[in-house]
């Protein structure tokens, strides 16, 4: 699977104001948290999705891909939220005796993991927008126009890639455990993954160690600095943009406040 970086850097999307973008994309995030409602985030699912695969031109397949990561985490935390428990059978929609009291599902913790999966789900969305559209580079030097601390900005930039570092580390660990059949069966399985999880620190810490001498060895001095780009960043129209955030504000206050949705 491709980083977030490869895809960001080869986005249609690339070339435009980081600043654009995060103000698209930032502002539908502290709507869908404010308006309890899953048609309005499936609104802002569906927008930052479309803008994504059709504007961006990341293949729908990646994406989804891409979104079945905080699904599974989404899953698992929601589940936990619908599930209650009580010595009134009467009160689950679906329940099983535990001693003298019932666990089970009621209809209001259902509706509260439905909303809070959408939420999160809309939420998610416009974060993707941002990292299918961007590169973390281009994220640093928006933060460093806008004054925010470098030390935060590096400290940023480090641990983003660090994180990467990580996870490319460990995929071509399973890879060759996987070539030498370290997934053939159940046991095997397990004793790989076991394998896997106790080396993995290590190997990270070295490559990140070798990280590190890497960027010494090209003048690192304390502070990162990013190339911008030769050519102009494309800027689209700001009154639009400002259009479309005021009708999806407009949307909110119409949901929240009872009047659609």
């Amino acid at each position: 699977m491709r980083t977030l970086d490869h895809y960001a850097a080869s986005s249609r999307l690339r070339d435009v104001a980081p600043g654009y973008k995060l103000l698209y994309a930032l502002p539908p995030i502290a709507m869908v948290l404010w308006v309890d409602s899953v048609p309005f985030s499936l609104l802002v699912f569906g927008l930052m999705s479309a803008s994504v695969v059709m504007k961006g031109g990341v293949r729908p397949g990646d994406y989804l891909r891409w979104l079945l990561l905080p699904a599974a985490f989404l899953m698992t935390g929601t589940a936990a939220v619908a599930f209650d428990i009580s010595v009134h059978q009467e009160s689950f929609l679906f329940s099983i005796p535990v001693g003298s009291a019932f666990i089970g599902v009621t209809s209001a913790g259902l509706a509260m993991a439905i909303h809070l999966a959408f939420k999160a789900m809309a939420s998610v969305s416009c974060l993707y927008f941002i990292a299918f559209t961007t590169p973390v580079a281009d994220l640093g030097r928006s933060m460093s126009a806008l004054g925010v601390p470098g030390l935060f900005i590096e400290m940023t930039l480090l641990i983003y890639r660090f994180v990467f570092l990580l996870f490319e580390t460990a995929s071509e660990m399973a890879t060759a455990q996987r070539s030498r059949l370290g997934y053939a069966g159940t046991a095997v399985s397990f004793r790989s993954l076991a394998l896997l999880a106790s080396n993995l620190f290590f190997f990270s810490a070295r490559r990140a160690e070798e990280v590190y001498v890497a960027m010494e060895c090209r003048g690192y001095d304390g502070s990162i600095r990013v190339l911008a780009p030769s050519s102009g960043e494309r800027q689209p129209s700001f009154a639009g943009l400002v259009l479309l955030e005021l009708v999806l504000l407009g949307l909110a206050v119409a949901t929240h406040f009872g009047r659609f949705f």
